[in-house]
C-alpha cells in the first residue's frame, strides 16, 4: 500500500510540475507581466497548488489526452524532490477542487446537457453572468490611496460602525424593514448574543450599509464585513435565531448586488428554512386568547414574527422572479401571511403589507410562467391561462387598494413615499412579464421572456401586449429617473436595479421595432433609455452588479443607432463629470445573449466624456435638471399621464 501511494505521488507531482512549466512558458511567450508561480514546493504548499490549476486546462483536454499526452518542453528550473502523498492528501486533492461561484464548471463548458446553474424564463439575460473585477480593483486602489495618506479607516472603529448602522436603518425603510431598530439596539448594548442580536447579523448590516457611502474607501470595507459575516455562517446555522435569520436575508441581498446570484439565492433559502424551524409562522398567526387579546410582550413578538415572515416571502418572491426558480416557501405559510395582511393590524407596517400583497400572487405568477410551459415552449395550457387571469385579478385588486401614501400619481410623482418607487417598479416588471407571456408565439423554442419579440403574433395581440409593455417600461423609467434626481443616487434601493434593466430592455425593443415612427416620439423614447442607462452608470460604484446589466443592454444595441446612448462607465466615481476630458476608458461587454453575441464587438463603442454631449446626441439640448419634478412632460407634451393599472 505504501509503495502504491508513493508511486501515485511521484506521477502526480511530475504531472503537476509539467503543467506549471507549461503555464510559465505560455506566460513568457505572451509577455505576461504577472509573476510566475514558484517551483519550490513543499508538502504544505502542494495542496494549495492543486487548487490553483486553472479549470480551463482540464475542460479543454479529453481524459486520454490528460493521461497520455507527451510532456511539454522542459524549462531551466530545478526539479524538486517528489513528496510522498498520504491517504489524507489524496482525499483532500479529490475534494478540494474549487471553482468561482459565478463561473461555469468545466463540465458545463464541454457539455450542453449538464449545467452549473439554472435560470428560468422570467430571468433577464444579464442574470448569471460574471461581474468584471475592474470596479473592485479601482475601489481597492482608492482605499490604498487613503492608507498612503495615513488615514486609517479601520473596520473595527466604533464610530464608523455606529455611523454605518444608522445608515443601514435609514436605507432599509426604502424596501422592507427586516431588522427592528429598537429591538436590535436594545439587545446590542450588552454585547452578547441573544435571540435578536448576533455578530453575524451586525456584520451583514455593516456590509450592506457600506454600499450607500460616497467614500470609496468606506465602500471597500464592505467586502471585509461580508467576509467576517461569512466566517460566522457555520455558527449561525448551528444556532438558529431570528437575528441569524435576518442576517441570512441581508447577506442574500448583499451578494446579489455584488453579482453573486448563487450564494444570494442559497442564503435566502436558508433564511426561509429557519422560518419554519423557529416556528415564526405560527407566532405570526396568533390572535390572542378567546377574547382576541394578547399581553404586550406576546403581541410584540407576534408583530416581529410577522415582519420576518413577510420579509422572507418578499425576498423569496423577488429572487424567484429574478432567477426564474421555484419558491421554497410552502403555500400554507404564504396563506398565513396573506390572512394576517388582510387584517391590517395597527402594529403591522403598511409598506410591508403592500409588498406582501404583491409578492404572494407574484410567486404564483412566477411558478406558472417558469414551469407550466410545454416541451416546445408554447403557450400555457388552458388551466394555466385561467390561473394567470385569476392572479392578474388579484394584482389588480392589490393595486386598487394601496394606501394613499403609496398610490401612483404621475402628475405629482414626488409626493409618492420614497419606499413606493421600488414597489411600483416591481409591479411594472410583473406586468411586462405577463404581457410578454401573452405575446409568446406558439411552438417557439424555450427562452427567456425578455428575449421574445412580437414576431409571429397576431396583430391585435401584438398591439395590445406591445402597448402594455411600452407603458409599463415608460413608468419604470419615470420612477427611476425621478427618484434619482429627487433623492440621490446613493439612496436608490437595490430592488429598482433589475427593474430598470427590464424597463430599458423593453424600451430598446420598442424603439428598434418602431424605428420608422415619428421622430419626436423616437427622440423621446431614446431620451428615456439614456436616462435609465445614466442611472445604472451612476449607481455602479455602489452596486457592482449593474456592470453586467449595462454590458447586456449595450450588446443589445450594438450595430444600431442606439449604440450612441452608451459610453464607457467610470468605476468607483459617482460624479462622472469629474473624469478628465482627455482620459480614455473602455469596457468589454460580455457576450451573454445568443442574438446579441453574434453581432457584438467589444471595441464598437467610444466613450463620451462630456455629459452635455450625451444629451446633445439626441439632437435636442436637454439638461439633467429636466428630469426633476417630471420635467419631461414640458419637453414632450404628447406623453400622456396614466395613473391607472397597466393592463
Amino acid at each position: 500500500m505504501s509503495d502504491g501511494r508513493r508511486s501515485v505521488s511521484w506521477k502526480y507531482v511530475d504531472e503537476l510540475q509539467q503543467r506549471i512549466r507549461a503555464l510559465e512558458s505560455l506566460n513568457h511567450r505572451q509577455g505576461d507581466p504577472r509573476p510566475s508561480q514558484s517551483n519550490n514546493h513543499n508538502a504544505e504548499g502542494s495542496a494549495e497548488d492543486r487548487t490553483s490549476i486553472p479549470a480551463d486546462y482540464h475542460a479543454n483536454q479529453s481524459p486520454s489526452t490528460q493521461q497520455h499526452s507527451p510532456p511539454p518542453p522542459a524549462l531551466s528550473h530545478p526539479q524538486p524532490e517528489p513528496v510522498a502523498e498520504t491517504a489524507l492528501d489524496s482525499q483532500h486533492r479529490r475534494s478540494n477542487i474549487f471553482y468561482p461561484v459565478h463561473a461555469r464548471s468545466p463540465r458545463e463548458k464541454g457539455s450542453d446537457d449538464i449545467l452549473s446553474s439554472f435560470f428560468g424564463l422570467t430571468s433577464h439575460p444579464h442574470v448569471g453572468s460574471p461581474v468584471e473585477s475592474s470596479a473592485d480593483s479601482s475601489m481597492t486602489a482608492c482605499a490604498d490611496e487613503v492608507v498612503t495618506l495615513g488615514i486609517d479607516l479601520g473596520a473595527n472603529s466604533p464610530q464608523l460602525r455606529n455611523n454605518l448602522i444608522q445608515s443601514f436603518f435609514k436605507y432599509q425603510t426604502l424596501w422592507v424593514d427586516i431588522v427592528d431598530k429598537e429591538c436590535f439596539s436594545g439587545h446590542r448594548k450588552p454585547g452578547t448574543h441573544s435571540r435578536w442580536y448576533s455578530d453575524f447579523l451586525e456584520y451583514t448590516m455593516l456590509a450592506c450599509a457600506t454600499r450607500l457611502q460616497t467614500s470609496s474607501a468606506v465602500r471597500s470595507l464592505g467586502r471585509e464585513y461580508a467576509q467576517l459575516a461569512k466566517n460566522e455562517v457555520l455558527g449561525a446555522l448551528q444556532d438558529p435565531t431570528p437575528a441569524n435569520l435576518q442576517g441570512f436575508l441581508l447577506l442574500s441581498e448583499y451578494e446579489v448586488t455584488q453579482g453573486n446570484d448563487r450564494p444570494g439565492w442559497i442564503f435566502c433559502g436558508i433564511a426561509c428554512r429557519m422560518l419554519s424551524d423557529l416556528g415564526l409562522h405560527e407566532l405570526a398567526d396568533r390572535n390572542g386568547d378567546t377574547d382576541g387579546k394578547m399581553d404586550e410582550e406576546t403581541a410584540r413578538e407576534s408583530a416581529l414574527a410577522y415582519s420576518l415572515l413577510s420579509a422572507c416571502i418578499t425576498y423569496e418572491g423577488v429572487w424567484t422572479l429574478y432567477l426564474g426558480r421555484p419558491s421554497s416557501i410552502p403555500a400554507s405559510i404564504m396563506d398565513i401571511a396573506a390572512a394576517r395582511c388582510r387584517e391590517r393590524r395597527r402594529s403591522d407596517s403598511p409598506l410591508l403589507n403592500a409588498w406582501l400583497g404583491l409578492c404572494v400572487p407574484m410567486c404564483q405568477i412566477s411558478h406558472v410562467l417558469n414551469n407550466n410551459q410545454d416541451s416546445g415552449g408554447g403557450d400555457p395550457s388552458d388551466s394555466s391561462s385561467q390561473l394567470l387571469q385569476s392572479l392578474c385579478a388579484q394584482v389588480q385588486a392589490w393595486y386598487d387598494n394601496l394606501p394613499p401614501e403609496l398610490v401612483y400619481d404621475e402628475k405629482h410623482l414626488t409626493n409618492l413615499d420614497m419606499a413606493g418607487y421600488g414597489l411600483h417598479t416591481q409591479y411594472c416588471k410583473v406586468q411586462i412579464l405577463l404581457s410578454q407571456a401573452k405575446a409568446r408565439p406558439r411552438h417557439v423554442r424555450k427562452r427567456r421572456y425578455s428575449q421574445i419579440s412580437g414576431d409571429g403574433v397576431s396583430d391585435v395581440m401584438s398591439r395590445d401586449s406591445g402597448n402594455a409593455i411600452y407603458h409599463a417600461s415608460l413608468r419604470i423609467a419615470r420612477l427611476v429617473v425621478t427618484y434619482r434626481e429627487a433623492f440621490g443616487v446613493e439612496k436608490i434601493p437595490s430592488i429598482m436595479l433589475d427593474n430598470a434593466v427590464v424597463g430599458a430592455t423593453a424600451l430598446i425593443r420598442h424603439v428598434q421595432r418602431t424605428q420608422h415612427g415619428p421622430d419626436a416620439v423616437s427622440r423621446r423614447d431614446q431620451t428615456w433609455i439614456r436616462s435609465l442607462v445614466k442611472s445604472l452608470e451612476a449607481v455602479q460604484p455602489h452596486f457592482p452588479v449593474t456592470r453586467r446589466m449595462l454590458d447586456v443592454l449595450k450588446s443589445s444595441c450594438a450595430g444600431t443607432s442606439l449604440a450612441d446612448l452608451f459610453h464607457s462607465p467610470v468605476p468607483a466615481a459617482t460624479n462622472l463629470a469629474s473624469v478628465p476630458s482627455g482620459s480614455s476608458t473602455s469596457i468589454h461587454p460580455m457576450k451573454h445573449t445568443q442574438t446579441a453575441s453574434d453581432m457584438f464587438e467589444p471595441n464598437l463603442f467610444n466613450p463620451i466624456h462630456d455629459l452635455d454631449g450625451v444629451w446633445g446626441s439626441f439632437g435636442r439640448n436637454v439638461s439633467p435638471a429636466t428630469f426633476f419634478w417630471s420635467g419631461l412632460d414640458t419637453v414632450f407634451p404628447e406623453v400622456t399621464c396614466s395613473d391607472g393599472p397597466i393592463l
